[in-house]
């Protein structure tokens, strides 16, 4: 063996004996599959009263503050979800749940009441009942579809499709949006990347980022404290920070196995931290230092598609995978025992 593949393998183990070390130290809690339509959960969102919401492709479930869950499907639901299949989740200041749907258009369910937005009911104003991505921004609904994306404010709908992407949107089918604290939005498409000011709207592909974009193919976007823009691909992740320099980790060596998957979904923790769900496991990106959570790394993980991760209000961080909700705790201290 080779110097230089020496050190490699000597420090790829360094990394995951460290994983294991740190995973060992926390307890996993599965929950209960009686209280999910199907065990694969793909999205959730806690509200700031502790009540939680599960989103998969047979209906939703939503477990309060006191442990009662409710499951919201078609069927069984009476006004509830005109399609099962969720695709995404948001809450907006007012503890609204905003819900997309695939072909039910995009729903709301307010302290037990649902309002229910389709291509139909809206006059278009929704360019597809095919949503695909959610962002929730002060008074504004930003909405990305198959066909386009539109903004709900006050009411009023504004649309864009046909004529008012072509040449702006290399896809029509916007499947992620983030809006950053000037009030810019992020379009992810399967095409590029686009930021739209309202007047104005610039592409970024994998070619004129110089490689910072990992794929042109965007799965998600998320922007942090720090105004930093996190974008998810279908070939790794990257960072554009608020001066515009762009970190590509799909080479680092620190996430080996995740670098180049897909990515699923990206969240922010409480403490600043960005959490990175990709095909195969889980990064969690702390300044400097990055975690790995795996089949291979953590114990209690049984799977290796996770696809959300959501920093709990309890202390508990939850894990959504194909396999249903895992709740990662700290350690039980000696006197908890």
């Amino acid at each position: 063996m080779d110097q230089k593949r020496f050190l490699f393998t000597m420090l790829l183990a360094l990394v995951l004996l460290c994983g294991f070390a740190a995973a060992a130290s926390y307890r996993w809690v599965l929950m209960d599959l009686q209280r999910l339509p199907v065990e694969q959960v793909t999205a959730m969102v806690e509200d700031d009263l502790g009540s939680k919401y599960f989103a998969t492709s047979k209906g939703l479930t939503r477990v309060d503050k006191s442990d009662n869950y409710q499951i919201f499907t078609h069927e069984t639901t009476h006004g509830a979800l005109l399609s099962d299949s969720v695709t995404c989740l948001g809450l907006d200041r007012y503890r609204g749940l905003w819900i997309g749907t695939s072909g039910g258009g995009l729903h709301v369910y307010d302290n037990g009441r649902w309002i229910h937005y389709t291509r139909d009911s809206t006059r278009s104003g929704l360019p597809d009942d095919g949503v695909l991505s959610l962002a929730v921004y002060r008074e504004e609904r930003w909405v990305g579809t198959r066909n386009g994306f539109a903004q709900l404010r006050n009411n009023v709908w504004t649309t864009y499709t046909g004529e008012r992407i072509a040449g702006r949107l290399p896809h029509r089918a916007v499947t992620a949006i983030a809006v950053d604290s000037s009030g810019s939005k992020w379009l992810g498409t399967l095409g590029g990347l686009v930021k739209f000011s309202g007047s104005s709207w610039t592409q970024y592909t994998v070619d004129n980022t110089q490689g910072g974009l990992p794929h042109n193919g965007i799965s998600y976007l998320v922007v942090d404290s720090s105004n930093s823009l996190w974008v998810g691909t279908q070939a790794g992740i990257a960072r554009r920070s608020a001066d515009g320099k762009w970190t590509n980790f799909k080479t680092d060596l620190r996430l080996h196995e995740l670098a180049g998957e897909l990515t699923y979904s990206i969240s922010l923790g409480s403490s600043g931290e960005v959490w990175g769900c990709f095909k195969g496991g889980v990064a969690r990106f702390n300044g400097d230092k990055i975690d790995l959570f795996t089949k291979n790394t953590v114990e209690g993980l049984l799977t290796r598609f996770i696809y959300y991760v959501m920093p709990g209000r309890d202390g508990g961080t939850w894990f959504a995978t194909e396999k249903g909700v895992l709740t990662m705790y700290p350690p039980l201290r000696e006197q908890d025992e």
